[in-house]
């Protein structure tokens, strides 16, 4: 958090940053024309057992109508904007290789860190998540805490009797990045079905990697990019990946998860 703060104090194009780590955002420059929302280190919990981590961002416009206000104010509310103004979005994973992941609105593309010349090499042009994949992701010791249409859901594509008539395997890392990358490349969903996830933070911005691939970001009910944030931390499911198997799932109706019986991780 402290280091992408510090390089967007240095670049001078950001006017703004809004971290997950940080309870309010971050005014920097009257200037400036971006602004930034950033989880700086996804899956932090983690580290400890090496798994990988990784760091998510999205960039919007700063909004110049709201330059009169006071700083807060106009911190806050340049923060709060829908997904659907994003002009880029992306993140870093941190794994057997450091890659880079970014849209700046002209699909979905992919870099690999060449540790050599310390130069991000695109390896991945224009990523194509496919129409369904034969993956889920999620929790699922969970499962018991799920309701009903989601439990149907998840009973019916691992035994093939889903839209599509293979069985689907199940894939979870608790790491959102990295379930998301192998969903952006191999299709099917990644999901967190309780209201965990941040819709500035993560939501906004892998829904804006998905959609540029060709694939969906839904809180189960709506499209995640014509959701209006109300609040710097808001919270919501998410369901990313195939746009085939994002739709059959919310034609299962009720597959948000909205009681916690008490568990934090």
């Amino acid at each position: 958090n402290e280091i992408i703060l510090s390089s967007l104090r240095k670049s001078g194009k950001a006017a703004v940053m809004a971290s997950e780590e940080d309870e309010s955002p971050v005014w920097i420059s009257d200037d400036a024309p971006f602004v930034v929302v950033s989880d700086p280190l996804d899956g932090s919990r983690n580290i400890d057992a090496s798994v990988p981590t990784g760091t998510i961002f999205g960039i919007y416009r700063r909004l110049v109508e709201l330059d009169h206000l006071p700083v807060p104010e106009k911190a806050v509310l340049n923060s709060l904007q829908s997904g659907a103004k994003l002009i880029a979005s992306g993140y870093a994973l941190y794994s057997s290789a450091t890659i880079l992941c970014a849209s700046f609105g002209s699909g979905t593309h992919g870099f690999t860190l060449d540790r050599s010349t310390g130069d991000f090499i695109l390896t991945h042009p224009s990523i194509a998540v496919p129409r369904r994949g034969r993956i889920y992701s999620v929790n699922d010791a969970r499962y018991f805490d799920w309701p009903e249409g989601l439990r149907r859901y998840v009973d019916d594509v691992r035994q093939g009797k889903g839209r599509n008539p293979n069985k689907y395997s199940a894939r979870y890392i608790c790491s959102l990045v990295a379930d998301f990358h192998r969903t952006l490349l191999y299709g099917g969903v990644a999901m967190n079905p309780r209201d965990h996830l941040r819709l500035v933070y993560e939501g906004n911005p892998l829904s804006f990697l998905a959609e540029q691939a060709g694939g969906k970001g839904s809180d189960g009910k709506s499209r995640i990019l014509s959701m209006q944030p109300v609040e710097i931390h808001q919270r919501l499911p998410l369901f990313l990946g195939s746009a085939d198997d994002v739709e059959e799932l919310e034609s299962y109706g009720d597959v948000q998860q909205k009681v916690n019986p008490g568990y934090d991780i």
